[in-house]
């Protein structure tokens, strides 16, 4: 866990890491003021979590004190790591319909960021759609995410004991490689290219990079490190998530 005066070192010399995300129904949280008292620390020591899920993780966390559950926000005040690490793009509208288990999964790449210290600039996601499961890993060149993502979903079929139906991509160059076609046609795995200019498609994705970026930059920002720490960060921020209760990938 990253607090405001420590940086967490790398998980594995790959810098990988994975998490799971359940989207619940979504709430309001645009602001960024600060919050007042105890729960402060807390939201430090939580990678800026938003308050009302700093509210729940209160309620169901030992040694937290009984007073964030009853944390306000103070009005006309900001956090200045959360404002500043958001993404100012408003997302597209979510899509409503309903996939089973496996059935879809989205990928996209983020990035290009600061060279992290393990030698990584981007990172691949894959999201399950049904139940928003998710992988994210840094990579040092966008050619390295065929075969992350071969790995991610050999362990996503290893883990639910079924075969993913469809994978949805932008389109992009090492998506659609001759190596990953091919792999994609023994495996009967359809290959979906989201239509040019159709934001709504590939929105999932983007916005579990955005949520990821948004996260990490906060968590640096605050604890004064260097940008090269991102991938470290990272795995901070993924496993407070998992931890964590949500409200969709906010």
């Amino acid at each position: 866990m990253l607090d405001k005066a420590s940086v967490v070192g790398k998980v594995n010399d790959l810098e990988q890491y994975m998490t799971k995300v359940t989207p619940v129904k979504a709430f309001t949280n645009a602001t960024s003021t600060r919050i007042a008292g105890e729960a402060k620390l807390w939201h430090i020591r939580f990678n800026h979590l938003g308050l009302e899920n700093l509210k729940r993780a209160a309620t169901m966390v030992d040694g937290m004190p009984s007073s964030v559950a009853d944390a306000k926000r103070i009005i006309g005040t900001v956090c200045v790591p959360c404002v500043d690490g958001k993404m100012v793009q408003a997302p597209s509208p979510r899509s409503s319909t309903a996939t089973t288990k496996c059935e879809l999964v989205h990928t996209d790449i983020g990035g290009p960021l600061t060279e992290s210290l393990g030698g990584s600039i981007y990172f691949m996601t894959a999201l399950e759609d049904s139940t928003g499961f998710i992988t994210a890993t840094p990579i040092k060149k966008k050619g390295m995410a065929p075969d992350v993502l071969k790995t991610r979903i050999k362990q996503l079929e290893t883990l639910t004991g079924v075969k993913v139906k469809r994978v949805r991509h932008d389109g992009a160059k090492e998506s659609v490689i001759i190596d990953l076609k091919a792999w994609y046609e023994d495996k009967s795995i359809t290959s979906e290219m989201t239509a040019p200019l159709k934001l709504k498609q590939k929105d999932k994705a983007e916005r579990v990079n955005r949520t990821l970026i948004k996260r990490l930059r906060a968590a640096l920002l605050d604890a004064g490190a260097e940008e090269e720490l991102w991938a470290a960060a990272k795995a901070s921020v993924v496993h407070v998530l998992k931890q964590s209760p949500k409200a969709g990938l906010t």
